[in-house]
């Protein structure tokens, strides 16, 4: 990390940073100069502690997976097929099928609802013990989930709810599945934020790249946009939305037209850093490599490595991708052994900068730099450690 990163935690610093500018009157007001450093200690602080290896947090009580999971089949249908994240989750997914003898079938589609819609009815029509769904938004699937509940199989809604929030629910208050399993949204959005201001020195001129079609980036924008707010009121934010089907064709043009529309943009912020593949080569294409940096989500490997390379990427909030598969099994494991659902999984998250990189590995690994005391965890939650 840069020098001036570690020294802002020392509020004593005779730093003067000056107050970001105005954006039409979206801003809340201008800092003065002493509560700008104030600020980008508060967010170095969150980035540090985000900076260490997290611990695994037992979600819940054990039970016999051993037991009641052999031979059962778990079929997932993921939002798409097509960005590697859901590769990553997906092979997490499967190792923990395999530790507890249950069967994995994944759907593959291309992040269309009439294939997730018919994903749903193959699950039904062969007899699967659950059905997961991987971040797709339930509102759009309520028919076909209603079917796979008459038809006795369990849904578990994965990563369309941030931490703290309840299942989603229909207009009479019904949760669309049987349960679902939360992300760390809120928290990954802020992080985001506070690495561009601790970064700018709480003056930034910033695109954030959503995909709305996403239920996550509800969470993750709140997370974003209350943490800007907080600590660098003043900042000058824009948004443009690409829908994830959209992000091969679309998104590098929607980055290069806002370059070009504001050459004073310092910073991008793609929220989930699949989408990394097509905005890094837009700021490289507008030859605004060195002074624009990439703040993301998620760790996916091909990502950390663009930030080994020193490729524009600056920052991942990353997750243990693995990790989040075997979180996602364990809640499908509950609901198929008939033990109650719990309300987090608690999957953490850990900042990635140039600093800490290497400890993803050389080249990055789906489930290096974070640890693997989830493993065990898991295990022994499960009844299959040791």
């Amino acid at each position: 990390m840069r020098p001036y990163l570690a020294a802002v935690l020392a509020a004593a610093l005779a730093v003067v940073i000056p107050a970001c500018g105005t954006d039409g009157g979206s801003h809340t007001g201008r800092s003065t100069d002493n509560a700008n450093v104030a600020h980008a200690a508060a967010a170095m602080a969150q980035i540090s502690r985000a900076r260490r290896v997290p611990e695994f947090v037992a979600p819940g009580a054990a039970f016999d997976a051993a037991a009641r999971l052999r031979g059962k089949t778990i079929f997932e249908i993921p939002i798409t097929s097509e960005v590697p994240f859901i590769a990553a989750v997906e092979g997490g997914m499967r190792q923990a099928a395999a530790r507890v003898g249950a069967r994995l079938v994944v759907y593959p589609n291309q992040g269309r609802p009439e294939q997730w819609a018919q994903g749903i009815r193959t699950a039904i029509a062969e007899r699967a013990d659950a059905i997961t769904l991987l971040a797709q938004d339930p509102r759009l699937l309520a028919p076909q989930i209603a079917q796979a509940k008459m038809a006795g199989i369990p849904v578990v809604v994965v990563r369309t709810t941030g931490e703290g929030e309840t299942c989603q629910t229909d207009d009479a208050g019904h949760a669309y599945g049987t349960a679902c399993v939360p992300g760390p949204f809120e928290q990954a959005g802020r992080l985001e934020a506070d690495w561009v201001i601790v970064d700018s020195r709480a003056k930034a001129d910033v695109l954030v790249v959503t995909s709305n079609d996403a239920r996550s980036t509800v969470s993750l924008t709140r997370g974003l946009m209350d943490e800007f707010h907080r600590l660098c009121p003043d900042c000058d934010l824009r948004f443009v939305d690409v829908p994830i089907p959209q992000w091969a064709t679309e998104l590098r043009g929607e980055v290069q037209s806002a370059l070009v529309r504001d050459p004073g943009i310092d910073y991008v912020i793609p929220t989930y850093d699949s989408m990394s593949q097509y905005a890094v080569p837009a700021i490289k294409a507008q030859g605004a490599a060195s002074r624009v940096g990439v703040s993301t989500f998620n760790g996916t490997p091909f990502v950390l490595k663009l930030l080994q390379d020193g490729d524009v990427v600056r920052m991942d909030a990353g997750e243990d991708l693995a990790w989040v598969g075997w979180a996602a099994m364990d809640q499908a494991f509950r609901t198929v052994a008939g033990v109650p659902a719990v309300p987090s999984e608690h999957t953490p998250l850990r900042v990635f900068d140039r600093g800490n990189v290497v400890e993803a590995g050389t080249p990055p690994v789906v489930d290096r730099g974070y640890g693997d005391a989830y493993v065990a965890g898991y295990e022994r939650l499960w009844g299959v450690g040791g």
